[in-house]
């Protein structure tokens, strides 16, 4: 009777059976599923809501918990009446449909005589943003990759306009690779195996995802603590010591949870994983430091006291004198419950008691400021985050007003500081680390690298040789920053050198398909041709459906003019990915060296359609056009203005 009465007041709602088979896992008996590999140890958020209804009730209306999920069946907040969106910049159109469940995406051009050409069209696969302030549209290819669809629904003032990093001509189009460390901030971590979010792996995902931030990002992996829970074989505090109360970590630990994916100094360069981490490695109850480098900025046009973007929150925080005056007492629990999104009506009272859980108040109910002098006369019921952490506009995403966490005096103009601003990218001309000491000279030297060739469109000479430096002096142990260091030395064509560092980074992850695909390619490079195709030959058979192994495959037999060997290689890398607007070039360029025209033309069209700027393949399909007698389809395709 007691083990029945433990399991009642552990397990809540969930219905008990009397009998569980001994040499079973209570999971399986149950139909509970949980994760192996990377990310192992998770289960389906369902079995915390039938203990925890409550939180998991009001959880659900948080912006976390609508992250991330199916844009089938989605609940439809756009207005599509004012579609197509001109973006004048390109000199394209985007549009967006919904068909019956389904949202549907179109891109294209106006030819010269008013039909549409360069026409790219998806069925949109997932939605990104609770749709608070944003959505992002993706859609997914075969093998796993998704790409971010350049149109976006700004919901809090309703209107289309382009994502983040699309506002100019020369932007990713349908391109831009979602990878691994974005998802693990915007999503659940999926069930993928172990090591396929190590350094140099595939951006590649599941087609069965997580559907947003679920309660075991902040609690850590909840399959022992839901297992023992339905055994009943241990009391109360047993089953809860399974599972992490970020409220009863030290004030390190519980922070790092929230500021593994909030604390962001800036988008333009990449936080830095350390040693050789997993994406998906951090667990609820670490210090954030020992998992990654949060990378601080010097901007040629902005001081730091002036930067504010979308995420923020404890960055322009910790900037506050409240925060510093507090010991770092002061944080993001003390404002918010996460498990909680604050009614309108409720946030004016809610937010004042957080203040005045600080600030003392003077015989007429009012703070007592500092300087001695008397507050300025407010009723009851004033939100203090009105006057002192003021709504701005964000500079990264420019159509999107945030709360200021730098809590502040003032006064503040603030119409001016939501008023439309445009979008200036960041210049970068300095990058720190944001907490310094805790890191070895050399291995912060090497973070601060790596941060610079994630800026970077291209590495420096002089920050290439000093990570070559430090590496080689060392023998650096772990296999990251000798991939950094090949690839920094193949784009600066030093292929004997970025050959040395593909080798290196292979002694210390043997398999590494990046690191595979360097060595081979820069073999090429080097003149030795047979090896190089050996190589690349081996990596292949360990990587079968690796689409940059199948194209660069393809196309160093393309160059031995092995074309019927290329071309069954560079249609494998099209059909896991059909966006691949380099593979289809290939599969053109094949084609029309086997004196296939039709093939080719098809081929250069659908290239085009994924990627419209690329002039060699225009040219190329507007010279078949004419020479198989369609001079009218070859003058459609014809671009006006540079366009």
């Amino acid at each position: 009777m007691p083990r029945l009465i433990g399991l009642i007041l552990v397990l809540g709602l969930l219905a008990v059976p009397l009998s569980i088979a001994a040499d079973g896992d209570p999971l399986a008996e149950w139909g509970v599923h949980a994760t192996q590999g990377a990310a192992a140890g998770y289960v389906d958020d369902a079995a915390c809501a039938e203990c925890h209804a409550d939180k998991a009730e009001t959880y659900a209306e948080v912006g976390m918990a609508k992250s991330f999920y199916r844009a089938t069946g989605a609940t439809v907040i756009e207005d599509f009446s004012t579609l197509p969106f001109f973006h004048e910049p390109s000199g394209r159109y985007y549009d967006m449909a919904r068909k019956g469940e389904e949202y549907h995406f179109r891109r294209y051009r106006l030819a010269p005589d008013g039909s549409e050409v360069d026409v790219f069209e998806r069925k949109v696969d997932w939605i990104m943003g609770s749709g608070h302030h944003v959505r992002t549209y993706i859609y997914q290819t075969t093998d796993g990759a998704m790409f971010e669809i350049p149109l976006a629904w700004y919901s809090q003032d309703g209107f289309w306009e382009m994502n983040p990093g699309f506002e100019f001509e020369d932007h990713p189009g349908v391109q831009r690779l979602i990878t691994q460390r974005c998802m693990a901030c915007h999503n659940g971590f999926p069930e993928v195996p172990l090591g396929s979010d190590a350094v140099g792996m595939p951006d590649v995902f599941p087609h069965e995802l997580p559907q947003g931030l679920g309660c075991q990002r902040c609690h850590g992996p909840g399959a022992d603590h839901v297992r023992l829970a339905i055994s009943g074989e241990g009391d109360t505090d047993a089953v809860r010591a399974q599972i992490v109360n970020p409220g009863h970590l030290p004030r390190e630990q519980l922070y790092s949870v929230c500021y593994s994916c909030h604390m962001q100094p800036t988008v333009a360069v990449a936080s830095q994983l350390r040693g050789d981490r997993g994406v998906y490695s951090f667990r609820p109850g670490e210090d954030i430091a020992d998992y990654l480098t949060h990378i601080e900025i010097t901007e040629l046009a902005r001081p730091r006291s002036e930067r504010f973007e979308i995420n923020h929150h404890p960055y322009r925080m910790e900037q506050s004198a409240c925060f510093v005056q507090s010991g770092g007492q002061l944080g993001c629990l003390t404002c918010h419950d996460p498990h909680v999104k604050r009614k309108p009506e409720e946030r004016a009272a809610h937010y004042r008691e957080a203040c005045l859980s600080c600030h003392t108040t003077d015989d007429n109910d009012l703070p007592v400021l500092v300087s001695g002098r008397p507050h300025p006369e407010i009723a009851q019921a004033d939100d203090c985050t009105t006057c002192h952490m003021p709504t701005r506009r964000t500079q990264d995403v420019i159509h999107v007003t945030m709360t200021d966490h730098k809590i502040s005096r003032g006064p503040f103009d603030l119409a001016a500081l939501i008023a439309p601003i445009s979008k200036e990218p960041p210049v970068v001309s300095g990058v720190e680390l944001l907490r310094p000491g805790h890191l070895s000279g050399d291995e912060e030297a090497i973070q601060k690298i790596a941060a610079i060739f994630s800026y970077g469109s291209s590495p420096t000479d002089g920050a290439t040789d000093t990570l070559n430096r430090i590496l080689t002096a060392t023998d650096w142990p772990t296999a990251r920053p000798w991939i950094d260091l090949a690839k920094s030395q193949f784009d600066l064509e030093r292929f004997d050198m970025a050959l040395a560092a593909a080798e290196a980074a292979l002694t210390r992850s043997p398999a590494n398909p990046t690191a595979l695909n360097i060595r081979a390619v820069s073999l090429w490079r080097l003149g030795r041709q047979g090896e190089a195709l050996s190589r690349m030959e081996e990596a292949r058979a360990l990587w079968p459906d690796d689409v940059t192994l199948l194209f660069n495959h393809a196309v160093l037999l393309a160059i031995s003019q092995r074309y019927h060997e290329a071309i069954p290689l560079a249609r494998r890398a099209v059909a896991l990915r059909d966006n691949h607007w380099a593979a289809l070039r290939l599969l053109g360029d094949l084609a029309n060296l086997t004196d296939d025209p039709e093939t080719a033309i098809r081929a250069y069209l659908e290239a085009l359609s994924a990627e419209p700027r690329t002039p060699r393949v225009r040219d190329s399909l507007i010279d078949l056009l004419i020479e198989t007698g369609r001079p009218d389809e070859a003058a459609r395709h014809v671009v006006v203005e540079g366009r």
